[in-house]
């Protein structure tokens, strides 16, 4: 069983409909909000998560805009959590679906205004980070979000911004499906 606890709505959203997209049965992959808060609630909440049932593996989504996450990521290390950091935000990830960009954004709202700018062009007015549906949205560009992911990650370092390391585990949760299929 793997567990995953995200930040906030629009990462819960994203792998909820991920996992119903991939059709795994939901006792292999749970999604559990953080609560949104700091990182390293977050990190806790999956600590507790774990001690309570057992996971095969453990992810923890969060953003590296707050100064928190550098100890969110290594308490969740020591506890054997792959973290998944997106700087600024995820949304982040959301704008490698239409461009690969590395210049650098001072906040997740310049992250947003390019991705309005982007899903504009698709007929969608503003992003609403309570909205449901941007997976399916997406899908059609996952393959290229997962290629400029994979590009940026080549040059650089996984604490640079902007950054994501979302595509490991989409990559990952595709693989589960192939393995079940």
């Amino acid at each position: 069983m793997i567990l995953i606890v995200v930040e906030g709505e629009t990462e819960y959203n994203y792998f909820s409909d991920l996992k119903d997209d991939l059709k795994l049965p939901t006792t292999n992959i749970k999604v559990v909000s953080g609560s949104g808060g700091s990182c390293v609630n977050i990190v806790e909440n999956a600590i507790q998560l774990c001690n309570e049932n057992d996971y095969e593996e453990v992810f923890c989504i969060f953003d590296g805009d707050r100064p928190e996450y550098k100890k969110a990521r290594e308490n969740a290390h020591r506890y054997s959590i792959k973290p998944i950091l997106s700087i600024p935000c995820f949304e982040f990830w959301f704008l490698l679906h239409y461009r690969y960009t590395s210049s650098p954004f001072e906040n997740c709202k310049q992250v947003i205004e390019q991705l309005n700018r982007e899903l504009k062009q698709v007929g969608i007015e503003d992003y609403d980070k309570s909205q449901s549906g941007y997976y399916g949205l997406l899908k059609p560009k996952l393959n290229q979000a997962i290629a400029n992911a994979q590009k940026l990650e080549k040059q650089l370092s996984e604490s640079d911004n902007p950054s994501t390391k979302v595509h490991h585990i989409v990559t990952h949760l595709q693989a589960q499906k192939d393995f079940s299929s």
